[in-house]
């Protein structure tokens, strides 16, 4: 069983990708947060194999929380997907020189949900820690 730590401001983005990765792989576990602000804390009690960040949050964004896990000795090497509204190549580029494995534009659908949640499983979770 894989534990899976979501951060997202956007309670119907967190609902919404949670149930697409639930339904892509059932045995997953889920801890959401609404924001970075407790990263540290949230990384030490759910000790994640992987971790979905958005990046446009309030007080502590994205690539805040970003730096914080990849500068963690014990989470460093951690797989962090980015799941945005942004589709801008500067916010793609930055999150993969931050050590982001990944970098989705959040959908518009279910169906696009489903599908960024399936490919997640296939490319993220059959290597996590």
């Amino acid at each position: 069983m894989y534990r899976v730590l979501l951060i997202d401001d956007s309670e119907f983005d967190r609902r919404m990708m949670t149930r697409a990765m639930k339904r892509a792989d059932g045995t997953l576990r889920f801890v959401e947060l609404n924001n970075g602000r407790r990263i540290v804390e949230a990384l030490n009690s759910v000790r994640p194999d992987l971790i979905l960040l958005d990046i446009r949050m309030p007080g502590f964004g994205g690539f805040h929380v970003l730096d914080i896990i990849k500068q963690d000795e014990e989470f460093q090497d951690c797989n962090v997907v980015m799941i945005s509204g942004s589709s801008a190549d500067e916010d793609k580029l930055a999150a993969r020189n931050k050590g982001a494995v990944g970098y989705y534009t959040k959908p518009h659908s279910q169906a696009g949900y489903i599908e960024i949640a399936e490919d997640i499983r296939d490319k993220f979770l059959p290597t996590a820690a």
